[in-house]
């Protein structure tokens, strides 16, 4: 093999390394988009709650339904962010205690936090989900809530 078949190989295998780490940035930031939309609709959710609980307050109604179903919904929402923030940190290679749920590096044998063992981490490109499903559910999960 030339020198010019050598160089031309190691571009194509830089650009295939470069477009794979380009592709898991736009994932992740998709799904810190997802996150701040979630972020974004639990502040007006917070903010309806506020007023129906100011109105209650002054004018003496009883307003126990919609605060019922704000509670609700606010409840459904921090569930979403829960998962799209453990999407996003399984994007970073990082392990969850069992114990405290603190994130740790990939490969840590103990817990930062509480120093509980640690489960045996899979190795980095064996995540249980893959970045396109981690990005799909994402996508599928916040577009039908919102």
């Amino acid at each position: 093999m030339s020198m010019f078949d050598d160089l031309i190989v190691n571009a194509r295998s830089a650009v295939d390394t470069v477009s794979g780490k380009a592709g898991k940035v736009i994932d992740r930031t998709k799904l810190f988009l997802a996150a701040s939309d979630i972020k974004a609709e639990l502040s007006k959710k917070y903010h309806i709650l506020g007023r129906v609980c100011y109105e209650a307050n002054k004018t003496g109604q009883n307003y126990d339904s919609g605060i019922k179903q704000l509670h609700e919904e606010i409840k459904e929402l921090n569930e979403q962010l829960a998962t799209v923030n453990e999407m996003i940190e399984n994007t970073r290679e990082k392990i969850k205690c069992p114990e405290c749920s603190t994130y740790n590096a990939r490969g840590a044998v103990y817990c930062n936090k509480c120093g509980k063992k640690l489960p045996a981490a899979k190795p980095a490109g064996e995540d249980e989900f893959t970045d396109e499903e981690l990005l799909s559910y994402a996508e599928e999960t916040i577009d039908d809530e919102l």
